[in-house]
């Protein structure tokens, strides 16, 4: 007979491959002509542009290494979600990583945020982005909040 924890364990890369989906959703967000929803693409860009950075060697293999990147990503976040959900309840599977990309688009965010710095850094510094990365960042984080602390809907059987 197998275990509830020997399926969880197997079953990670079942939540690596959604996560791995949720990102790329996201990352094409940004053909959509809209600014607000183009954040997160440009959240995922700018965290990709920083390892780069660090990794310069990375830069002529952009088309292969960004994929890597998300993916990279998507284990962070599938993991995360197994870590940190309430309960080991009927919640559906994508829902809770769903939570555990949220999370990490939130740290992303904030990390940005921060790093930028905007009035933080100097008094003549523009604000702006300081304020769109924080908002950004918190709104992911209550929305993972949210999806890994809330308990399961148990339907009513009648008695």
């Amino acid at each position: 007979m197998v275990s509830r924890h020997t399926l969880r364990k197997s079953l990670l890369s079942r939540d690596v491959a959604v996560a791995y989906t949720i990102l790329v959703a996201l990352y094409l967000l940004k053909f959509i002509p809209f600014q607000p929803v183009q954040i997160p693409p440009y959240l995922l860009i700018v965290a990709y542009d920083l390892v780069e950075v660090a990794l310069p060697f990375l830069t002529p293999y952009y088309p292969v290494a960004f994929p890597l990147f998300l993916y990279v990503l998507a284990i962070g976040g599938a993991g995360l979600a197994r870590k940190l959900r309430a309960t080991d309840s009927g919640q559906t599977a994508w829902l809770q990583t769903l939570g555990g990309v949220c999370l990490i688009i939130g740290i992303l965010s904030l990390g940005f945020g921060a790093f930028v710095g905007g009035p933080l850094v100097s008094p003549t510094d523009n604000p702006t982005p300081l304020a769109i990365t924080g908002t950004t960042g918190i709104v992911f984080l209550v929305v993972a909040w949210w999806l890994l602390g809330r308990p399961a809907i148990q339907s009513a059987t009648p008695a």
